[in-house]
């Protein structure tokens, strides 16, 4: 299986949310399809979870079990390619889709089809969308 390489590599944005859940258990990437220096994968080798502020918006980093079982509803209202890993706590979900090597992160309302998603773009844009609460 071929590993597509995601980019910047570092979790220092996101350092700054408060309540991050610290990984007790070793484990495996959370997308085994994307390398080490995936954000996510980063994310999740040292946190099961976190929430709080960054900027002008609240974000929830769910843990691995609340993705999988929002996987199941979200496969209704959009594609399988949309990975989500977050909320704004409120009626935003955050994730990523992998287009030609080339991750992408994303915005979309919890309830709403494919034409809905925001695209952000990658994970240094994607922050900044974060901060100024400009992803909707």
């Amino acid at each position: 299986m071929e590993q597509i390489t995601a980019g910047f590599g570092t979790m220092k944005t996101l350092d700054a949310i408060p309540n991050k859940q610290v990984q007790t258990s070793d484990v495996s990437k959370a997308w085994p399809e994307l390398d080490d220096t995936f954000e996510m994968n980063e994310f999740y080798r040292s946190f099961s979870s976190a929430e709080g502020w960054l900027g002008d918006s609240y974000i929830i980093v769910w843990n691995r079990k609340e993705i999988a079982d929002f996987r199941i509803h979200i496969n209704e209202a959009y594609p399988e390619k949309y990975h989500f890993f977050g909320s704004d706590g409120g009626g935003t979900q955050f994730g990523f889709f992998v287009d030609n090597g080339v991750v992408s992160y994303v915005s979309a309302p919890n309830i709403g089809a494919e034409e809905d998603i925001r695209v952000l773009g990658g994970w240094d844009e994607m922050i900044l969308c974060l901060e100024k609460c400009d992803y909707i």
